[in-house]
């Protein structure tokens, strides 16, 4: 007869019990550690937010102005940390429309600074935390561009400075809305805007601000502000180079209509030379001297064909050539046309800088300004 051992074994906890348990214990704690500190976080920023809606509401002082400054950037840096996209610009508007529009805001460099620097945080800010560049966000950061401006327009002297900074802010701020938009190369508002920060601090930078300006499908900014110059600041030589890059770019993003539009606007407007012996000129073997306006309507003429003329189009760079390379920062655009248009390979050593060239487009062009 068989008899059944009804004793019940003793229960043994093994290792990975132990283990299971000592995890949860572990992850409660964890768990508690991270609420409390993301209430003290909250009661942190509530504590800063006070503060600095306190100091808006007053009139400020150069000292109250570099506190609220301070608490404006701590709460910038914590919006980052914890994925507040709304508080970016909604902290930056706040700050910026007290310094730069406030009952001491006239002629006052030391705001215009402070103002200078939340933005140029701001906008690195906006693309860390991945605000979304829709219609509504760029409108902000458009009438926060537009605070800064009319403020920097009311000192009694430029301030070259502060004109670099708001081109350093347009860069990041053009960058942002290429990146987290919908538009290639960036909104044409803010390529508009960073045209007319780069034209403004001139020399070198006239070049990228024409990118912009026909990135942004200005060609009759363009003209203007080429007819505008004079010799002592830019020269007829000069002036056609600049014309000839806008032709290229808007070649090379595929807009033909502005393209047509800049180079037969320039020529409207340009009535001491005569085109149709330029264009004489171009062609002759004897004549040694080419014109860029000429040049560009070619381009522009060759581009608008029905038919592919790619033979056509490198024999007029042969053509032009010497100037190409007295100006090779138009060679990646020609380069980036021949390529578009009739699949004419770009040599391996140009390759990577026409790429470099597009990629710049986006908001990353005049890199030079980000140190100044």
């Amino acid at each position: 007869r068989k008899t059944h051992n009804n004793t019940r074994q003793p229960h043994t906890q093994t290792p990975s019990s132990t283990m299971s348990a000592a995890a949860a214990r572990r992850r409660k704690q964890l768990l508690q550690k991270q609420k409390q500190q993301q209430e003290q976080n909250a009661n942190g920023n509530d504590a800063v937010a006070t503060r600095l809606k306190q100091l808006l509401s007053e009139e400020l002082s150069e000292s109250t102005a570099y506190e609220a400054l301070q608490l404006a950037q701590s709460l910038l840096r914590k919006a980052v940390q914890t994925d507040q996209k709304e508080a970016v610009l909604e902290v930056t508007h706040n700050l910026c429309s007290k310094l730069l529009t406030g009952e001491k805001s006239d002629n006052n460099v030391y705001f215009i600074g402070m103002a200078s620097q939340i933005l140029v945080e701001a906008a690195s800010a906006m693309l860390e935390v991945r605000v979304p560049a829709n219609f509504e966000n760029i409108q902000k950061f458009v009438q926060l561009d537009a605070f800064f401006t009319t403020a920097l327009s009311k000192l009694n002297e430029r301030d070259a400075i502060q004109e670099k900074q708001r081109v350093k802010y347009l860069q990041k701020a053009l960058k942002w809305s290429d990146l987290m938009g919908s538009v290639r190369y960036g909104d044409l508002k803010m390529n508009s805007l960073l045209a007319d920060a780069l034209w403004v601090v001139g020399g070198e930078f006239r070049g990228d601000s024409v990118n912009h300006a026909a990135l942004a499908e200005e060609p009759s900014i363009i003209v203007q502000r080429l007819m505008a110059c004079d010799d002592a600041e830019v020269k007829e030589s000069e002036r056609d180079v600049l014309l000839t890059r806008a032709v290229l770019v808007f070649c090379a993003v595929e807009n033909l209509r502005d393209a047509n539009a800049v180079v037969k606007a320039y020529m409207e407007a340009d009535s001491s030379r005569d085109f149709d012996k330029l264009a004489t000129d171009f062609l002759s073997k004897e004549v040694k001297v080419k014109s860029h306006v000429i040049f560009c309507t070619s381009v522009v003429g060759i581009l608008e064909r029905e038919q592919k003329a790619g033979a056509l189009y490198t024999w007029l760079l042969g053509k032009f050539q010497g100037y190409l390379q007295r100006n090779p920062e138009l060679l990646p655009y020609t380069t980036k046309i021949g390529k578009i248009y009739f699949n004419i390979q770009p040599p391996p050593s140009m390759l990577s800088q026409m790429e470099n060239m597009m990629a710049m487009m986006g908001g990353m062009g005049a890199a030079g300004m980000g140190a100044m």
